[in-house]
């Protein structure tokens, strides 16, 4: 009897965590990648780091068509957070075919979230790269100084440019 309970929990606890991984964060991002044709060509996969760690969210781009642009990536992205604007992370791994390449601190994706329906893509390619990190916790594009606006600028968007074919796994093109 004892032997039988277990092998039902031990069956049970990894059916219900897939189910609560799908229903939070996969059936969402499939809404969004379906509701924008300007998604098409993405695929997504969402969840919790390892499936049953609620503090770290893993957004894993499976794959990008030939034409899928930065900007692309990033709206998605954006869109995926406004879904989850209300939940709480420590943070937000983003990875390529499964491997960790960047991360955002939990309350930037939120706060992409709730800023999405405002900010225009250009805003979001300078507001990204400054959020975000490598795997090793060391920040992504670090930023130099005092610089005048217009150079920072410039800046931020070769930054966005290098972290989104680096996501992407593509050649950066400097």
């Amino acid at each position: 009897m004892k032997r039988r309970l277990f092998l039902s929990v031990f069956l049970l606890v990894p059916a219900v965590m897939f189910a609560l991984n799908y229903g939070l964060f996969q059936q969402p991002i499939e809404r969004v990648l379906e509701r924008d044709d300007r998604n098409r060509g993405m695929e997504v996969r969402a969840h919790w780091r390892w499936y049953v760690d609620p503090t770290v969210l893993v957004y894993d781009l499976r794959g990008a068509s030939a034409d899928t642009t930065g900007v692309d990536l990033i709206r998605a992205l954006m869109q995926f957070a406004y879904r989850q604007k209300d939940r709480h992370f420590g943070s937000v791994v983003l990875a390529w075919q499964g491997s960790p390449r960047f991360s955002l601190a939990g309350a930037d994706f939120v706060d992409l979230g709730r800023r999405h329906p405002y900010l225009s893509p250009v805003d979001a390619m300078l507001v990204i790269p400054p959020m975000l990190r490598r795997p090793d916790g060391s920040r992504a594009f670090p930023e130099q100084g005092s610089l005048a606006w217009l150079q920072q600028h410039d800046q931020r968007l070769v930054a966005f440019n290098r972290f989104v074919n680096e996501w992407a796994g593509r050649k950066n093109e400097e």
